[in-house]
């Protein structure tokens, strides 16, 4: 137990030495989850504040000031002492690692079951065999069909990028153990099914059972609707703080003033026994924002709430961000726009309730700019534009890519102005009178960022690849035998033209192996794990990919004219060649850049368009919620961002754009 003391600050024991070497996939994932814990507990209100303040961050203040009652099987209670660990807890014999922490909101839930994550990733980290920790939102749980492993295995490809089938795979051995946060944000309509859900895979065939889970969730909301289906009664209930830990922390932090306020206030007092709260008001009180005749008129506790996060949002937007005179002088006022001008207010505001009734409308709780999907747009003409503006962006590119490709077969540049000319007609056709009918909610309307290229050893990769290669084929053979058939029956009779049979199987057989293999192996080679540490990662490999999927396009392509050149140079006439070689190599290149991510990279941007005339996202939406975490509005981890707390996401939420 003493190694585990040693780390309970984040820091690795000096003694303990790695038993074995995890396989490369596994290390990859030890890392993300470690990186991620580590982030958000740096930037949790309760380490921020005090940095914020100008104080020095202490060693005790790692243990934070609240403390917690341990009841077991609805009977006896035991109180646990103030900087008690989590993992002591979590390790008892009769815990047998199920556990359920419950509180109120901003009682320390989620920073409880992060400071379990890092003791767990130390012990990880230096025992093969212990199991991962992996954080997961329950808030996106949404398939009562759905068991558990399979939500699982689809949050884990969601969040860390991680293969399904290895998901499940280690899920089944027990080589992940899930840290599950959230529960009562699981709609209402799911949460007990949700419940009866957890409830089943923790108390099924022991063989199936997980080799541990902990739950968070708000104590009302479980009392009301999940208790009865969820028969984990291992749980811990996180306690109110006392007026002496609110006293004690206030003084740390230098704000005696601010707790003669609180002393003469019960009402205040009670609501600042939250943990939350109580971090909240102290850099409200430190910026002078706190006027108590404003708090005293509010008459109920969630008005009073209300109160203190809109406070909360002045003292954020308002407060020096450069406290170094000399910096300002210079004209910096901020680490993410340096000398440039800030955002408004306004804008600030705007883009925050937008993407917190995004999260709310998803049920999620982490803004990813690769993530934007055209659900979010509210109104009709939001959409119809954003169909018209994707139309005409793939009608450009089709356009151009069959105008380069006759140009360069025919050696006349007059095929590109009418390749262009072409697209975007198209463009205009498809958006202005196809776009009516756009809005529905529909598969065919998600943007999917494609996934980084890598040499998977993967089976299942290979046979992927082997399966488009089979399909293309059988796609360009039927679609070349039935225009064999209309040619022979109207074209050739008509104008006397006469070609062997073996043009069209010969023909079809390159173009299948050709869209085969350049489909097949983009679909098949991607990565084991995607590291999404990059703000906008999915739709920068989709260029990036672009580039390689148009490469290996060309070069099947080009290979592929070669060869029917040589074989049916002296067959078929020269004109005829060239027709059905320029339109067989740029139907396969638009097609290989469409799955290699040129489909995603034109609805994307389409949609940064519309968000951005509507001011609900300005194209450089990166710099603004970098700008929002230096405001202690949102927090950062790799390149996933996501409000402060949950009831912050939900204040914003509220209001009006």
């Amino acid at each position: 137990m003493s190694s585990d003391r040693n780390s309970s600050n984040g820091l690795q024991p000096e003694t303990k030495r790695p038993s074995a070497k995890r396989e490369p996939v596994q290390a990859k994932l030890l890392h993300l989850v470690a990186t991620e814990v580590e982030e958000r507990l740096a930037q949790s209100l309760h380490n921020a504040v005090p940095l914020v303040l100008g104080m020095e961050q202490q060693d005790d203040r790692e243990q934070r000031p609240w403390s917690a009652t341990v009841v077991q099987d609805q009977k006896a209670e035991e109180v646990l002492a103030t900087g008690t660990r989590i993992i002591e807890v979590f390790d008892r014999p009769e815990i047998a690692r199920q556990l359920l922490i419950l509180g109120e909101p901003g009682a320390g839930k989620t920073t409880t079951l992060l400071e379990l994550a890092r003791e767990l990733l130390n012990r990880a980290k230096f025992d093969k065999s212990e199991p991962i920790p992996v954080i997961l939102d329950l808030s996106t749980w949404k398939g009562p069909e759905q068991s558990m492993v399979e939500w699982l295995a689809a949050e884990l490809k969601t969040k860390y990028g991680l293969r399904p089938d290895f998901a499940r795979n280690w899920v089944e051995k027990h080589q992940l153990l899930p840290l599950l946060d959230g529960l009562d944000e699981v709609a209402p309509q799911h949460q007990k099914v949700c419940a009866q859900a957890i409830n089943a895979w923790l108390t099924g065939e022991p063989e199936k059972r997980p080799c541990g889970a902990l739950i968070c969730s708000r104590r009302e909301e479980f009392e009301q609707g999940a208790q009865e289906s969820l028969s984990l009664y291992r749980v811990i209930y996180l306690q109110a703080l006392t007026p002496q830990q609110i006293e004690e922390y206030l003084a740390q932090l230098d704000l005696k003033a601010g707790w003669q306020t609180v002393n003469q206030d019960a009402a205040l007092q009670e609501v600042l026994t939250k943990p939350l709260f109580l971090s909240m008001f102290a850099l409200v009180a430190a910026q002078g924002k706190f006027v108590a005749q404003d708090w005293s008129v509010r008459a109920t506790s969630e008005k009073k709430i209300e109160y203190l996060l809109d406070i909360y949002w002045e003292a954020t937007i308002e407060r020096e961000l450069i406290p170094d005179p000399q910096l300002r002088q210079k004209g910096i006022r901020s680490k993410t726009y340096g000398k440039n001008s800030l955002p408004t207010r306004q804008a600030v505001r705007r883009v925050l309730v937008f993407a917190s009734k995004t999260l709310n409308q998803d049920s999620s709780t982490e803004i990813l700019i690769e993530k934007l999907q055209p659900v979010a747009l509210i109104n009709y003409w939001q959409k119809w534009s954003y169909r018209l503006i994707f139309s005409l962006i793939e009608g450009l590119s089709v356009g151009l890519i069959f105008g380069i490709v006759f140009a360069v077969i025919y050696g006349e540049i007059y095929w590109l102005i009418i390749g262009l000319a072409w697209g975007i007609v198209s463009g205009l056709i498809d958006g202005l009178f196809l776009g009516l009918n756009y809005g529905k909610s529909s598969e065919s309307n998600i943007i999917y960022p494609v996934k980084a290229f890598s040499i998977s050893r993967s089976n299942i990769a290979w046979q992927f690849i082997f399966q488009s290669v089979l399909k293309w084929l059988m796609k360009v053979l039927i679609f070349g035998l039935i225009i064999e058939l209309i040619a022979r029956l109207i074209i050739w009779r008509v104008y006397g033209l006469t070609i062997e049979l073996i043009f069209w199987p010969v023909f079809c057989l390159i173009n299948g192996l050709a869209g085969g293999l350049s489909i097949g192996l983009f679909l098949g080679l991607t990565v084991d794990i995607e590291n999404r540490t990059e703000l906008n990662q999915g739709i920068k490999k989709s260029a990036k990919n672009m580039v390689i999927v148009g490469i290996i396009a060309l070069s099947a392509a080009l290979f592929l004219r070669l060869l029917v050149e040589n074989l049916l140079g002296g067959v078929v006439p020269l004109g005829l060649l060239y027709i059905f070689v320029a339109a067989s190599l740029s139907t396969l290149t638009w097609l290989s850049l469409q799955e290699g991510g040129g489909k995603a990279l034109s609805r994307h941007i389409a949609l940064r368009i519309v968000l951005a005339w509507n001011r609900y996202a300005p194209f450089r939406y990166d710099l603004l919620l970098d700008y929002c975490t230096e405001r202690l509005l949102l927090q950062r981890i790799g390149g996933r961002y996501r409000f402060m707390h949950r009831l912050l996401q939900d204040h914003f939420a509220q209001m009006d754009l």
